[in-house]
């Protein structure tokens, strides 16, 4: 099987001329009736989200390895054909409309950063080549009408529902446990404004008090004068929103200043990265953290596989990505095995009616904090949902000397909260 990472620059002129011949292609794609099916995918994997982009890989890597072991589908191998986006959405398109136009790729997964997921949804929506998101969260993805993309990964509403629900329900538990008023530490992007805009929400929603957001440039050299903002905000909470390199500044940050928040909660993020409990090390300690994968919790096995292979635990991010891919996988199984052809219109009528229980068809669990995976339609708030896994939740953990050790939902709690966060 051949992998590839390439960055292929083209000037935009070149890349609007392209949308303009080719688009409409819904049909087409890489498999004939006896070659490889060519799966292309779209991550950061050089620059400042590379070690991100290498997680997500492997998920993805594993899962191909685990089914064209077990003999493809009908035979066929499955290929996946790596693009990188460099972290920056003009790459993520051009490198799409290359998968999509040169390599005639079936159908395309990706990109870890919203900004770059929103701007080559555009691409296979244009091109009609189904797509499907195993780690972006912002809204606007699944609200967009597109009928070509779909969404494993919580939105950023549910994210943040989530959080505020476990601060809420450990207020009712614990009553040493004091979150009567919350503060945002993001940044400035869409996806951070849009933690901003939920975190205010459903702060109203339970009864706590919404002090305000920081927000910050991401990838910025220093945080000081917004960590100074936010300790004279004096939150019970801090509701933090990072990629790695800002969550290492932050945390670091906050030991320069002297300031220890009560709570600090996180979006999964940046904050289950290898490379932030490397670089932070103890001033993590308590320190919790909303994920989509804990060890301990489910896929022992799976994940022990994962371990062997790569030296490291599954985490949100690698774990979504190899239940996407099997998603993939088993939604290409269920077209053969219903006597159709494998197309890009094809897998993109198997994945509106998809419905995942409990296991995939080799029998591996759903290793997710979830049991079901569908891609269905609804609103929230005035928000439309098309294509989005609404089953979707998170399980909320806390970092202890280097471990994510889940505290809810209660019947998976491994430990109490420890409170106040000693940050040592």
């Amino acid at each position: 099987m051949r992998k590839k990472v390439v960055s292929l620059l083209l000037v935009a002129c070149m890349t609007g001329g392209l949308l303009a011949g080719c688009s409409g292609a819904g049909g087409g794609g890489g498999s004939d009736s006896d070659g490889n099916i060519v799966i292309g995918a779209v991550y950061p994997m050089t620059g400042d989200l590379a070690d991100s982009g290498k997680t997500m890989q492997q998920g993805i890597d594993m899962a191909v390895e685990e089914i064209n072991e077990e003999g493809g589908i009908d035979g066929r191998e499955i290929e996946v054909i790596y693009g990188d986006s460099q972290g920056d959405s003009a790459k993520g398109m051009t490198e799409a409309e290359r998968l999509i136009t040169q390599e005639n790729v079936d159908m395309l997964i990706g990109c870890y950063q919203s900004g770059v997921t929103v701007t080559v949804a555009q691409i296979a929506e244009q091109y009609q080549v189904p797509m499907i998101t195993a780690n972006a969260t912002s809204d606007e993805l699944t609200s967009n009408g597109y009928e070509y993309f779909f969404r494993l990964a919580p939105t950023n509403m549910m994210f943040v529902r989530d959080m505020i629900q476990y601060l809420t329900e450990e207020k009712e538990k614990n009553p040493d446990f004091k979150a009567d008023s919350i503060a945002v530490f993001a940044d400035n992007s869409e996806v951070g404004q849009q933690t901003v805009e939920w975190a205010e929400y459903w702060a109203n929603e339970n009864g706590i008090d919404y002090l305000g957001d920081i927000t910050y440039t991401s990838g910025a050299a220093d945080l000081s004068s917004e960590v100074l903002e936010l300790k004279s905000m004096n939150p019970d909470v801090v509701v933090a929103d990072c990629y790695v390199s800002d969550a290492i500044l932050f945390t670091n940050t906050l030991q320069e200043q002297g300031y220890k928040p009560p709570v600090v909660i996180c979006k999964g993020n940046g904050f289950t990265e290898s490379a932030y409990l490397e670089s932070v090390g103890n001033h993590a300690n308590g320190i919790i953290v909303a994920t989509e994968f804990v060890v301990g919790t489910k896929g022992d096995d799976i994940n022990a596989k994962y371990k062997e292979k790569y030296g490291e635990d599954f985490n949100g991010h690698s774990a979504e990505a190899y239940t996407t891919a099997w998603v993939v996988i088993d939604a290409l199984k269920n077209i053969v095995d219903g006597g159709g052809e494998i197309s890009r219109e094809s897998i993109q009528q198997e994945l509106k009616e998809i419905k995942i229980e409990g296991q995939f068809s080799n029998g591996n669990e759903i290793i997710l904090p979830y049991d079901t995976i569908a891609f269905e339609e609804d609103e929230f708030n005035g928000t439309p949902y098309l294509n989005q896994n609404l089953n979707a939740t998170l399980t909320v953990t806390q970092i202890e000397d280097g471990v994510y050790v889940p505290i809810w939902p209660y019947d998976i709690a491994q430990a109490d909260v420890v409170y106040p966060a000693t940050y040592e």
